[in-house]
């Protein structure tokens, strides 16, 4: 069989309500060059009954033998899998306008330079309700992002295509339960190190804010930030020093501060205060914050 251009990339767990939009939103692309290959992570609710009534030949359906607890295995599993010149990745719950990949795999035929590419997405709401651009819209340039994208998480997973040549070499998303809500990221920076990033024009995807996604899970609001890659010089190191590292850690600490004693969760804002103390005890700030999160104040 002729290999396809796009190998579309979709794990599901317990997506019951959303996957059928997910896939139609694949589905009916203008550009129709592609295998869908969707990896079941042994849904409970009726996620696999819905994809099992799409009876479209591009899709390649896998089941799990056994849940994994980690979003990156049933990734993993289906980019070993794919056959496409292009991965495309789309979480179940997201969904893509119709002409995304017509205008990504074109930006990147053009531009050979470019690993890795993202876009634009609109945050919807659970019930599909248009809510914001991520990131508020601002991006920096195409090229080297590997300092924005340290300092912050801006590609949205559902917006990315990565050229498949190099996955081996770039490897897949981790599979250490550290960086269970954030193995997206480290996976980007994996790739932002090894070459420039590019971003066509355009909002082509929504992303769906949903209070049971694993970005919101109860563990997520300490797991994986920049903090957490201060431990990994592996992926910053000839790009970054450590202390601008740590500089960055800094301030990430103290804007999750700020913002959870601006929640009154002081509890959480006391301990960001911590760690801003850790990594740079002679700075103010993290005293002044973590007085601030002791009086309780917002």
């Amino acid at each position: 069989m002729k290999a396809p251009r796009v190998s579309v990339v979709v794990g599901v767990y317990n997506k019951e309500r959303h996957v059928a939009e997910c896939l139609r939103s694949v589905l009916s692309q203008t550009c129709g060059d592609f295998e869908l290959i969707v990896v079941d992570d042994r849904s409970t609710d009726g996620s696999l009954g819905v994809i099992q009534r799409f009876s479209d030949p591009r899709i390649r359906l896998v089941r799990r033998e056994e849940n994994s607890g980690l979003p990156a295995i049933p990734r993993n599993q289906a980019v070993r899998m794919a056959r496409g010149e292009y991965l495309a990745f789309l979480d179940a719950d997201d969904v893509w306008l119709p002409d995304k990949l017509e205008k990504q795999v074109a930006f990147m035929d053009a531009h050979p330079e470019f690993l890795l590419t993202h876009t634009r997405c609109m945050v919807v709401d659970d019930g599909g309700q248009e809510l914001y651009l991520r990131s508020h819209g601002k991006y920096p340039p195409d090229g080297d992002c590997f300092a924005d994208l340290m300092r912050k998480s801006f590609i949205c997973t559902s917006t990315a295509m990565l050229r498949r040549k190099w996955a081996s070499r770039i490897g897949g998303f981790s599979e250490e339960k550290q960086f269970r809500c954030g193995e997206d990221w480290e996976f980007f920076l994996r790739c932002a190190k090894a070459a420039p990033v590019g971003m066509p024009a355009g909002t082509l995807a929504k992303y769906r804010w949903s209070p049971d996604s694993t970005y919101h899970h109860p563990d997520s609001w300490n797991s994986v930030s920049c903090r957490a890659f201060l431990g990994r010089p592996d992926l910053w190191k000839g790009k970054l020093s450590e202390s601008a590292v740590r500089g960055m850690a800094f301030d990430e600490a103290e804007e999750s501060a700020y913002a959870w004693r601006k929640r009154a969760d002081f509890r959480r804002a006391a301990w960001f205060a911590g760690q801003m103390i850790r990594l740079a005890p002679w700075r103010a700030n993290g005293w002044r914050q973590l007085a601030a999160a002791l009086a309780r104040r917002s």
